[in-house]
């Protein structure tokens, strides 16, 4: 007899894949499961079952993820670091400064040429007559020739005794003087000359034993060359300061001779200083300034002052070798001066 109510729904669907996403959730929960049939009645059963599911399951809200909502992108600059590769950063280190020397030296440069100022204690004369014996002691060349004269007396063969006023005013004044100095000089320089030397032919021998020895030693062209007699006059007319370079050439080739050359080696044998034959000075100061003194009983006695100058020159700028600036280095200058040669001239400079 057939039963007046409709059959229950088969379980088969309890077997097809569960289209919920999340894992674990109830089978029987879920709403793509069949519905119960549209009969007048439900089963018992099935609303027991269903009456349990809700009861036991959580509710859909709670079991569907909330659906997130829709959010811009965060800009690259503003998202946060990974932590695979957060790492501190670092403060950036504080600008390297540079040596204060350089920037010494780099202001030194900007500014104008300095060089210490040092006052002379011999200043120009305003006679005119004595100007031309000052500007010959303002030269070392004549500190240098007295000296030679005071070391080497004995091998020069000068029988002549001349003071240091004596040979100033022969230069300035050629007369028989420089005949009494130059003559014994040239005869002991080679080669041998088979001209008579004279007091009217010794400029000629002069001037050939120049030709010869000049550039060994001196700079620049000859002062005066042989010409047929016509170099006596020429050598008159010369300026003092020429003549005393003059003498001090010949002064420096009779010193190469085998002589003088062995005498030194000899003395220096002997246990003399090597002092004896190369002056030295005898005092000096930080401003760069020596004094150096000649001490003879026949030339006298002298003082001599030689101020040295550094003069720092301002750099050209745009300069520069291999990224670096070529540093310009800097002009040293001498000024010689005789400051005492007489007893009331040493006492002034002891006292000042």
């Amino acid at each position: 007899m057939a039963s007046s109510s409709s059959p229950s729904p088969p379980l088969a669907s309890l077997s097809q894949t569960n289209p919920n996403p999340h894992a674990g959730a109830d089978p029987r929960s879920d709403p793509s499961m069949p519905a119960a049939s549209d009969g007048d009645g439900a089963s018992p059963a099935s609303t027991e079952l269903q009456e349990e599911a809700e009861l036991a399951a959580p509710g859909k809200e709670e079991l569907e993820p909330p659906t997130p909502a829709e959010e811009t992108p965060t800009p690259r600059k503003t998202r946060l670091p990974r932590a695979c590769n957060s790492k501190p950063r670092l403060p950036p280190p504080p600008p390297l400064e540079r040596p204060r020397r350089r920037a010494a030296a780099g202001a030194a440069a900007d500014e104008t040429p300095q060089c210490r100022v040092v006052t002379p204690l011999v200043s120009e004369p305003e006679a005119p007559a004595e100007l031309a014996r000052w500007r010959l002691r303002c030269m070392w060349e004549l500190g240098s020739v007295l000296n030679f004269l005071h070391v080497f007396r004995a091998l020069l063969n000068i029988t002549v005794e001349l003071t240091a006023e004596d040979i100033e005013a022969a230069l300035i004044t050629p007369n028989g003087t420089l005949y009494d100095i130059h003559m014994p000089l040239l005869k002991s320089i080679p080669p041998i000359t088979r001209m008579a030397m004279g007091r009217g032919t010794w400029v000629t021998v002069l001037c050939r034993k120049l030709r010869d020895w000049w550039h060994w030693v001196a700079e620049g062209d000859l002062p005066i060359v042989a010409s047929h007699g016509a170099e006596i006059e020429m050598y008159k007319e010369l300026e003092p300061s020429t003549r005393l370079l003059i003498l001090k050439a010949i002064c420096d080739i009779r010193v190469e001779q085998d002589d003088i050359r062995n005498y030194i080696d000899t003395s220096v044998k002997r246990g003399y200083d090597l002092s004896t034959f190369r002056k030295e000075r005898i005092g000096g100061d930080s401003l760069g300034i020596s004094y150096w003194y000649e001490d003879d009983p026949i030339l006298g006695h002298r003082l001599y002052r030689e101020i040295r100058r550094v003069e720092q020159m301002k750099k050209e700028p745009g300069k520069r070798s291999k990224g670096k600036r070529i540093s310009t280095p800097p002009v040293v200058s001498y000024h010689w001066e005789t400051v005492a040669s007489t007893f009331e001239e040493f006492d002034d400079v002891a006292v000042s």
